[in-house]
């Protein structure tokens, strides 16, 4: 008897320790993360239009499972998106982003998908003044101790097109 009870009491144990870590945010808890997500967006898109690939990665999860997949259809790990950015970075000289418009959408267990739609204006170094005026971002943040990061991107965007002034 006793045996069945603490079984019992061990699987009910559990169920509701799994039911807490996967329940959905309550509407005062998407508000507060909606807020906070902003906030690290917000500096995201300040460190890319900076060009600092080191700076725009402090809000990435340095992890083996985090992914990005590029404009180019391209899968990269931590490491790998962050070179690649600053290789990108180096190609240019200004970089202007401007965001149309954002959608969060709630997951079970600190998990946020952010999107994000806008439009890139860069200089290159040779000179050249190129746009996308449609780009589109996935994020998926996820909450690390008390912050926000990057666990999944995915772009999408048109090709660059040359601005003729």
């Amino acid at each position: 008897m006793k045996t069945n009870y603490l079984t019992f009491l061990l699987i009910f144990s559990f169920f509701g320790i799994t039911t807490h870590l996967t329940a959905q945010m309550t509407a005062q808890e998407q508000k507060t993360a909606k807020k906070e997500i902003a906030e690290v967006v917000e500096d995201i898109f300040r460190d890319l239009q900076n060009m600092d690939a080191g700076a725009l990665y402090q809000s990435y999860a340095e992890s083996p499972d985090f992914m990005q997949i590029t404009t180019a259809g391209e899968m990269a790990d931590f490491q790998t998106a962050k070179k690649e950015h600053a290789n990108w970075f180096s190609t240019l000289s200004s970089l202007k982003v401007t965001r149309t418009s954002e959608a969060f959408r709630f997951l079970p267990g600190n998990t946020v998908i952010y999107y994000w739609f806008g439009k890139f204006e860069m200089m290159t170094k040779q000179g050249v003044k190129v746009k996308m005026d449609k780009f589109g971002t996935t994020f998926i943040f996820s909450k690390k101790g008390n912050q926000w990061k990057v666990i999944f991107q995915q772009a999408s965007s048109l090709p660059p097109v040359p601005v003729n002034e």
